[in-house]
């Protein structure tokens, strides 16, 4: 059964198991706030689903718990941070600081990230900076991950590859949070775990047979994740792919061509100030009626009204910050035996 909790209950604890597992207080407020934001922007399998991972590699020495990144490439507009092997949510939230303050005198800013550890939900931070007024880019890619086939192929290869934008809108940000994958590696990882099977046939067997079953990747040699577009357009999640990959790894200078890359995720983030540019204003004018245009459209099902990028997450952000966080069943389960450990209240559901 599915229980709403407090957003300030759930992030308190959070907060709270990360600094008993060693994270500095700011590293780990910094994480809790991104992991609840993610839920009640609606993303469940990018939010506290990670919590027991962050909190293992954490205790095995394999995050780095406190510190700040590092600028190791500064020309002005264009920047290159290495992230030390912090929680992705700290570098990231460090990132946009920097990027913030870098955008008050220029129009547009880019900043490179490697050896940061994973970010999770990118939405979270593109949200930040449209709410901001900024229309900003994010995307990810894990160098020591091969998860998706190249189109036509069987082998796994690169990373799922996320990316998320961010515009102002008039009412809320459109927001865009997709991935060059037919389906993520968090949404396998909860199929396996519960037994079931993917909803539509998002991977490939070793064998080259499209296939709906997570076990199929867990043979040797290994199935893959297939390329957003399947058979008919996968050329063009795979295009995608390779685009994140060069926006990330590539302008950060390390990934897959190094020895030992680093794990955890390599990012781009650009900020673009419309004022910059003909004017926020002028801007926010475009994407209102585009927004507009695309909403009033004669929908296929009349149950199902067009809804434009953003549109689910900020009503979800709506309802969840008053009614409470509507968790998935299995997060509070995989949760209240770390907080258990260490002695941490467990979030009690709101009435």
């Amino acid at each position: 059964m599915t229980e709403r909790y407090a957003a300030r209950d759930l992030t308190e604890a959070t907060k709270t198991l990360f600094e008993k597992a060693g994270a500095a207080a700011s590293v780990a407020q910094a994480m809790a706030d991104i992991l609840v934001e993610a839920d009640l922007l609606g993303y469940s399998t990018h939010g506290l689903q990670f919590v027991p991972a962050y909190l293992a590699a954490m205790e095995g020495g394999k995050t780095t718990t406190s510190g700040e990144p590092e600028i190791v490439i500064d020309n002005g507009a264009a920047l290159v941070l290495d992230g030390k092997g912090l929680p992705g949510q700290w570098v990231m939230v460090r990132a946009l600081d920097l990027a913030f303050d870098r955008a008050k005198n220029m129009p547009m800013v880019g900043i490179a990230i490697r050896n940061s550890a994973n970010i999770s939900c990118l939405a979270t931070y593109a949200r930040r900076a449209a709410l901001k007024g900024y229309f900003a880019i994010v995307a990810a890619s894990a160098p020591t991950t091969r998860a998706v086939a190249p189109f036509g192929g069987a082998t796994p290869v690169i990373g799922t590859n996320p990316f998320a934008v961010g515009m102002p809108g008039r009412d809320h940000p459109i927001l865009i949070d997709t991935s060059a994958a037919a389906v993520t590696n968090r949404a396998i990882e909860r199929a396996q775990r519960l037994g079931e099977k993917l909803p539509f046939p998002a991977l490939v067997g070793a064998d080259g047979q499209v296939s709906d079953d997570p076990a199929v990747l867990k043979t040797d040699p290994p199935g893959a994740i297939r390329p957003a577009g399947g058979d008919e357009a996968g050329h063009k999640g795979f295009a995608l792919g390779l685009l994140v990959e060069a926006l990330t790894s590539g302008l950060a200078g390390l990934g897959r061509s190094s020895d030992k890359p680093p794990a955890g995720n390599a990012v781009y983030l650009q900020l673009i100030d419309p004022r910059g540019f003909a004017g926020a204003d002028a801007f926010t004018q475009e994407t209102g009626v585009l927004a507009d245009l695309c909403r009033a459209a004669v929908p296929c099902d009349p149950a199902r009204p067009v809804r434009v990028p953003g549109d689910r997450a900020a009503a979800a952000f709506a309802e969840q910050s008053t009614a409470g966080v509507a968790l998935h069943p299995e997060i509070m389960d995989r949760m209240r035996p770390l907080l258990e450990k260490y002695g941490i209240p467990v979030p009690a559901p709101v009435a």
